[in-house]
Parts: structure tokens; C-alpha cells; sequence
């Protein structure tokens, strides 16, 4: 599951209570992304972190899903950082980005592209060229 920084709860806990003022009633999480300018889904998501712990309720209706404010106060047990697990998501992606560039650029610097792409023209030729001597089954029979 995501893990909601401390700033990330209260921010969404303001943007509740911002919203509820303005409209007189429990916003959407369409809505708290709009305000917040946030993708809709990473709302969605960080809303049923905090519903989990009970920071905030999301209440379903027959026509939408409106999120109110729950205990708040458990907003303050949350981490100040994303922590080391991203950082070291963080650095793993850039390994590996690192490894594929180089890979591309040996690619390139050796030919090998250009022999690929040679072969693979060469092998186009020659299955067009079977395709152009073949005569055409005739539909009506007799040839």
C-alpha cells in the first residue's frame, strides 16, 4: 500500500475541510485531486491509506464517494519521509536506467545496429521477392 508522508495526511485533511466549507458538503476525491493538483488515482489512494488507519472516512453513497474527516489526530503518527525503502527504489531505478543506456550506446558505437537492421531488410527482399514470383491460384477452376 502507499505510504502517506505526515505533510501529504495533513495537507489532504485541509484540503477536506477547505472543501466542506466551500461547497457545505463532503468533497470527492475527484475533487481534493482537482484542489490539490494531484492525479485523481494518487488521491484515491492516499484517501484509503488514511481510511485504513482512521484519519479519514470515505462514505459511499448510491451516486458518489465523499470523504469526511475521521480522527486527525492520528495523522501525527505518521512518517516524516517516504523513508529509505523509496530512496532505495530510487537508486535501483537509476541502476538500471544507467545499465540500459550504456547497453544502447555499445549498440550503436559497434554497428551491430546497422547489421540488424541490414538483415532484417535482407530477409524482407527475400520474402517479397518469393511473394512476386508466385502466380495467383486461379478462383474459377482451371489454370
Amino acid at each position: 500500500m502507499s505510504v502517506v508522508t505526515r505533510n501529504e495526511g495533513h495537507l489532504l485533511a485541509a484540503g477536506v475541510r477547505v472543501l466542506s466549507h466551500l461547497h457545505g458538503r463532503s468533497p470527492t476525491p475527484e475533487e481534493l485531486a482537482e484542489l490539490l493538483q494531484l492525479s485523481a488515482g494518487a488521491v484515491r489512494l492516499q484517501v484509503a491509506h488514511l481510511a485504513e488507519i482512521g484519519a479519514l472516512v470515505q462514505v459511499t453513497s448510491a451516486f458518489e464517494n465523499h470523504v469526511e474527516l475521521g480522527d486527525v489526530a492520528l495523522l501525527d503518527g505518521l512518517p516524516d519521509t517516504d523513508g529509505p525503502a523509496i530512496s532505495e527504489d530510487l537508486k535501483a531505478f537509476d541502476r538500471r536506467k544507467q545499465e540500459e543506456t550504456e547497453k544502447m550506446s555499445r549498440l550503436f558505437e559497434s554497428g551491430e545496429m546497422e547489421q540488424r537492421r541490414r538483415r532484417k531488410m535482407e530477409e524482407m527482399e527475400r520474402g517479397l521477392g518469393s511473394f512476386k514470383k508466385k502466380k495467383p491460384r486461379n478462383p474459377f477452376g482451371g489454370d
